[in-house]
């Protein structure tokens, strides 16, 4: 048996990338906002000292990008965190025939709600959008159903291992 952790590398190559490009896109505004703001406060930015023109590009900005960001950097941070948060607790056991995905599925101040999936009888892997889809015989085992396929989030080290483990079988 092998147990695969999350790996914060992996993690912001394949799922948390989208996370990263909000994060990166929205930064630049929040510097805006607060030169803006340093502008308006020090008096420089008053009607009769800065060109009508200047303004209203000022104000589109703001409108534009500034507004979106300010509400954007916040949200896509406390998701990534919340994610990240999840993805360490959990972890994934490769027997020889067998995977079993142990997800954090929410976690109250402490402690982690966690769901067991197994898969048996693996056909295939696919990586997807940050996540490897697994198909084969899936089953809940915390819960007791099952279906034909499941997604694991590309955060863990070695999940190449999970697609070597498709072609043997």
């Amino acid at each position: 048996m092998r147990t695969l952790v999350f790996d914060n590398s992996v993690y912001e190559d394949g799922a948390g990338r989208i996370y990263n490009k909000i994060m990166s896109w929205t930064l630049p505004g929040l510097i805006l906002a607060t030169l803006e703001i340093a502008l308006i406060n020090t008096g420089i930015l008053r009607v009769d000292s800065v060109p009508p023109v200047l303004l209203k590009l000022i104000g589109l900005l703001t409108v534009i990008y500034v507004i979106p960001s300010i509400f954007a950097f916040p949200t896509a941070w406390f998701l990534s965190y919340g994610k990240t948060r999840l993805l360490k607790t959990g972890s994934i056991d490769l027997y020889k025939k067998k995977i079993v995905y142990h997800q954090a599925a929410s976690m109250t101040m402490a402690t982690p709600r966690m769901v067991d999936w197994s898969v048996t009888q693996l056909k295939r892997v696919e990586k997807k959008r940050g996540c490897y889809i697994l198909y084969g015989a899936v089953t809940n085992e915390t819960a007791g159903g099952s279906d034909s396929q499941l997604r694991i989030p590309a955060a863990f080290e070695d999940m190449h291992l999970i697609s070597e483990m498709a072609r043997y079988h």
